[in-house]
């Protein structure tokens, strides 16, 4: 465990000073349908965690929506960005914080919404942060996790394997989407919604609930 740590880290930490432009540039659209579906899962009193936050886009764009949010990253260099934004934009309701999604600190039923936005493809065994995002969770919690489905067709897998050979940025889980959604379905999420955002690559915006 403790060399994917590192080795991830090492990569995010090298990463984050490009994050935000990354993302202006080659995901803008996508995010802005990732925004604007979010509203409507948002509520004044919900505590909301979000796994993988980078540099904090989703927490600022959604803070005066929500009651607290705790925002995590496994690079401590994306959370010190963040941090230093928070500090400009003087926003107190974020807290962020690293943290590892496979070994969440977190107690029991302790967030209202959690969201895992453009991560769950990247990670080696998805099923350990999947098993800690539902520990979390309250009992009526929601989980949304947009996530790259590159296997919805054989271009997007194509492109996205010489991507990230050429980068380093590397899809390990070439889901579909009936794929991806399948695997949230027997980890004992519920589906509440399912949304095929088309763009660079396919993206699954997916918005479940924790199974009783």
């Amino acid at each position: 465990m403790k060399t994917r740590q590192l080795k991830e880290q090492k990569f995010w930490d090298k990463f984050a000073r490009y994050y935000d432009l990354f993302i202006k540039k080659t995901l803008g659209k996508t995010y802005e349908i990732i925004l604007d579906n979010l509203d409507a899962a948002l509520h004044p009193n919900q505590n909301v965690l979000e796994i993988g936050t980078g540099t904090g886009i989703i927490p600022f764009s959604i803070c005066t929506k929500v009651n607290s949010i705790v925002a995590t990253d496994i690079s401590p260099e994306m959370i010190l960005i963040a941090k230093q934004k928070q500090s400009e934009l003087h926003i107190k309701n974020i807290d962020f914080q690293v943290q590892d999604a496979y070994q969440l600190s977190f107690a029991d039923h302790s967030f209202d919404l959690v969201i895992a936005s453009n991560i769950l493809h990247l990670l080696y065994e998805p099923e350990q942060p999947i098993r800690e995002i539902k520990r979390v969770m309250k009992d009526n919690g929601i989980f949304i996790a947009p996530t790259f489905c590159v296997g919805e067709n054989l271009k997007s897998k194509i492109i996205s394997s010489i991507a990230g050979a050429l980068s380093g940025f590397k899809i390990v889980n070439k889901w579909c989407i009936r794929d991806f959604t399948s695997m949230l379905e027997s980890h004992g999420f519920k589906l509440k919604k399912v949304l095929k955002v088309e763009g660079r690559f396919p993206l699954a915006y997916v918005v479940m609930k924790k199974s009783s």
